[in-house]
């Protein structure tokens, strides 16, 4: 019996020698993980074709507008945002109620959460309004012009992001607008 139980312990040793043979082999050569570890980082970078809102944004007046602060810029294209991203139906035929209705609802309201954590950001002086101003017209020259665009990985993305510093970064660093 207590032979056996040597033996047991041998076999039981050498496999486990093994084993941890494999992982110190693996700590020895940090190319091989260094690919392994990039290989997981690696995020998708997004790309879409984009055409210019001076148009559009031109067609607006300093009447139809706010005060926004971030500045003038960004307060022409949130009214723009609004008009494009929302539309009102009718609840019943006859009645004049209406109920706003949002496209593309997940672009829309990241849109919505990253105005909010900006002007946080700005009132706790962690960043400065110009910062934020510059960050917040990336993302809405972004939310123009994936409208009209196939979004639906962009949109599973922006789904799985939980953070609003990653969401952010979505929208500035890794979708690229092709003119």
């Amino acid at each position: 019996m207590k032979r056996k139980l040597q033996l047991i312990t041998f076999i039981f040793l050498l496999g486990a020698g093994k084993l941890l043979a494999q992982e110190v082999l693996a700590l020895v050569l940090p190319g091989d993980a260094k690919k392994t570890v990039s290989a997981t980082i690696s995020l998708p970078v997004f790309e879409f074709r984009a055409s210019s809102a001076d148009h559009d944004l031109n067609s607006i007046s300093k009447d139809m507008i706010g005060e926004h602060a971030f500045g003038q810029s960004v307060s022409e294209k949130l009214y723009l945002l609004e008009s494009k991203y929302t539309y009102e139906v009718p609840i019943v035929p006859g009645n004049p109620q209406t109920r706003t209705m949002i496209r593309k609802p997940v672009i829309y309201e990241a849109v919505k959460k990253i105005e909010r954590h900006l002007k946080k950001l700005v009132k706790k002086g962690e960043i400065t309004t110009e910062t934020a101003s510059y960050d917040f017209n990336k993302v809405l020259d972004v939310a123009f012009n994936v409208l009209t665009a196939e979004t639906e990985s962009f949109e599973k993305t922006i789904g799985e992001t939980n953070d609003v510093n990653s969401l952010t970064s979505l929208f500035t660093k890794r979708v690229t607008l092709v003119f």
